[in-house]
């Protein structure tokens, strides 16, 4: 029998910590219980104010899956199960892969609520930031992959509401690869003139993580928009970058009354390497009027790719695309643009490119264990790309198929991964 795992040595995808020893759970999800006839339960990954989060095996499909359910005290809440319900519907909603994945949602014998999830492996930003800064690339790349799935959840009328480094779960892949994957929309706002969405929004109306929270958040305004999630942004960026927040105080009132009344303290004074192009995004992410901040995380997008030395002009084209195909107006943000010299119509014609996907067309990128590019051509279909991928010798173990549109990388329709025995490419699950 191997060694049991210290708990505070345990990641979780939960953002919380491993359970002291003594923590109870209900009996329908000891470990070695069988969940629904088939969820093999393993191990508790974490425990949180509302709820525990398990390590579960797919018994059918051989696949691990998280299982978060309510504890027992707060099923009994109607409230709290009405809202637990609706984070598995908003996060079912959101059909992109920088979004955890809701597989399943049922309720125990005993009445306890559970959703079954994306099995994710590493660590949330929260705890990487904890030990050192990130470097600038890596703090603009995963803002933008969270910039992906927020315009999904946008266009889809979802308010996220708590964004945070702890909610950003920097996930591991194969092939020494990593995604950010944005998590718990337990919280989240569901922009509707349905009376029942605003009566179940109010039972949550305070709820989130202060230090991450709007002005019209914390003052509970009762129109609360994506603008709020472009806010939570810059705060998540400006911590990345400097491991420090942009509104202090010595303690939570006086926080709160900063975020209210004061500027944000300068990023240069915290962050060195801080361009002027950089300090003016974050800032207008920090307006307080709404106004004046980004109006979507399209046009935020625009102005870090302008700074970033990714290549992934694919990506911004991608979130530009889902953003006015909901009817949002993507407009170029002057901030960075202007001073670069980019023309408005240049702009203009650039975005529009984002809504001429090509159906029929996909890009293959193929990948070595080590995760470097071993090829990359364009075919026109799935379908070909799966008869190239069987073709290429065994150097290559991931291949990654992308809709190909105006010349660049589009949205990510699948990933493949060679089986070691027999070679057979399959879909990877996550």
């Amino acid at each position: 029998m191997s060694p049991r795992k210290d708990p505070a040595e345990v990641e979780t995808q939960a953002g919380v910590p491993a359970p002291e020893s003594g923590e109870v759970s209900t009996s329908d999800f000891a470990l070695g219980r069988v969940l629904g006839g088939k969820y093999l339960v393993e191990q508790v990954l974490g425990v949180g104010g509302l709820g525990v989060v398990l390590k579960a095996t797919h018994l059918q499909l051989d696949q691990p899956v998280a299982i978060k359910y309510l504890k027992p005290s707060m099923a009994a809440r109607p409230d709290v199960v009405q809202r637990f319900q609706r984070e598995a519907r908003l996060a079912a909603m959101i059909k992109n892969e920088h979004a955890a994945r809701v597989h399943d949602v049922d309720t125990a014998p005993s009445g306890v609520p559970y959703m079954v999830m994306e099995y994710l492996e590493g660590r949330d930003l929260d705890r990487v930031v904890a030990e050192s800064p990130l470097p600038f690339n890596d703090a603009i790349d995963y803002v933008l992959q969270a910039c992906e799935a927020l315009a999904e959840a946008h266009a889809a009328g979802i308010v996220h509401r708590d964004l945070k480094p702890a909610n950003l779960f920097l996930a591991s892949r194969p092939g020494n690869t990593s995604i950010v994957k944005v998590l718990d929309f337990g919280i989240s706002k569901v922009i509707s003139s349905d009376p029942e969405s605003r009566r179940v929004t109010r039972v949550d109306e305070r709820l989130g993580t202060p230090v991450y929270m709007s002005p019209e958040l914390l003052q509970t305004a009762p129109d609360v928009d994506a603008r709020s999630d472009v806010w939570a942004l810059g705060v998540v960026l400006y911590e990345l970058l400097s491991g420090a927040l942009p509104f202090d105080g010595p303690d939570l009132p006086q926080v709160c009354a900063a975020i209210l009344t004061k500027p944000p303290v300068p990023l240069s004074a915290v962050y060195p390497d801080a361009t002027p192009e950089l300090e003016q995004i974050i800032a207008r992410c920090l307006e307080k009027d709404r106004s004046k901040r980004y109006q979507n995380v399209a046009e935020l997008a625009q102005d870090l790719v302008q700074i970033w030395e990714g290549d992934t002009p694919s990506r911004v084209n991608h979130i530009a695309q889902v953003i006015a195909e909901a009817g949002h107006e993507v407009s170029p943000p002057p901030s960075v643009k202007q001073s670069a010299g980019a023309s408005v119509s240049d702009d203009q014609a650039w975005v529009a490119a984002a809504a001429n996907v090509v159906e029929d067309c996909v890009l293959a990128v193929f990948f070595d264990a080590a995760g470097a590019v071993v090829d990359e051509l364009e075919l026109l279909s799935i379908d070909e790309a799966y008869d190239y991928a069987e073709s290429l010798g065994p150097d290559a173990v991931r291949c990654e198929l992308y809709d190909r549109f105006a010349g660049v990388r589009g949205r990510l329709r699948a990933t493949y991964v060679r089986k070691p025995e027999g070679g057979l490419w399959v879909p990877f699950l996550g």
